[in-house]
């Protein structure tokens, strides 16, 4: 192989490593949204139900509804924590890659792409998990922006919305679907990318085990 055909060679990995990173570090945003979300519907609903016993419910209803959306916003805390974990080291090598000079060189490439790989390894189930979550998310953003479509036909014929602004009814649900609709497409496009990139970050961990064995029976033998 030419000097010519290897640089460009590396310049393609370096575009395709970006692009791996670039998905990577938008999986962990997108879950730390998603973890937010539901730590802080759990606070609501907790917040709620404390009113309710406040304002004379039964205790015993009240009690288990505190219980059920403590125990959720402690999960959704919980993603928090593992998502920061995980971004925490993509975000120390997409700064390195950042601060590569223009050539990539090659070594420095590699030696990236196995700090990436042991990260991936290091938390692999975790990663797993935050790849369903923003699925689950997307899937339920895009929901939210179809319920958001029939409220704001609905609303076409409801008089203007007055205050600070006059504002026609349907616009708030309008609004509402673009931003629904915009995280739901990019949370699925990105889990899906990201799916894709697991696969061939698998394969290279299960070609650099059969050469670590390899190597270990080679010592062996030796």
């Amino acid at each position: 192989m030419t000097k010519e055909s290897t640089e460009k060679s590396v310049q393609q990995t370096s575009r395709n490593f970006a692009a791996e990173l670039r998905s990577f570090f938008v999986l962990c945003i997108l879950n730390l949204v998603f973890g937010a979300m539901i730590m802080a519907f759990g606070i609501a609903f907790i917040v709620t139900g404390v009113l309710g016993i406040v304002n004379g419910e039964s205790l015993g209803f009240a009690a288990v509804q505190v219980i059920a959306w403590g125990a959720i916003a402690f999960l959704g805390f919980r993603w928090i924590l593992s998502s920061v974990t995980v971004m925490e080291g993509v975000t120390e090598i997409r700064d390195e890659f950042a601060a590569l000079e223009e050539p990539v060189s090659g070594e420095a490439l590699t030696g990236l792409i196995v700090r990436m790989m042991a990260h991936y390894r290091e938390h692999r189930q975790p990663v797993r998990q935050m790849t369903i979550i923003c699925t689950l998310g997307g899937i339920v953003f895009i929901g939210l922006g179809v319920i958001n479509i029939f409220e704001g036909i609905m609303a076409l014929n409801a008089p203007p919305v007055t205050g600070l602004f006059y504002l026609p009814a349907f616009l708030a649900p309008l609004l509402a679907v673009g931003i629904d609709l915009a995280v739901g497409v990019v949370s699925l496009l990105i889990s899906s990318w990201f799916r894709k990139y697991s696969r061939a970050w698998d394969l290279r961990l299960a070609e650099a085990s059969r050469s670590e064995d390899a190597l270990r029976q080679t010592m062996e033998r030796g």
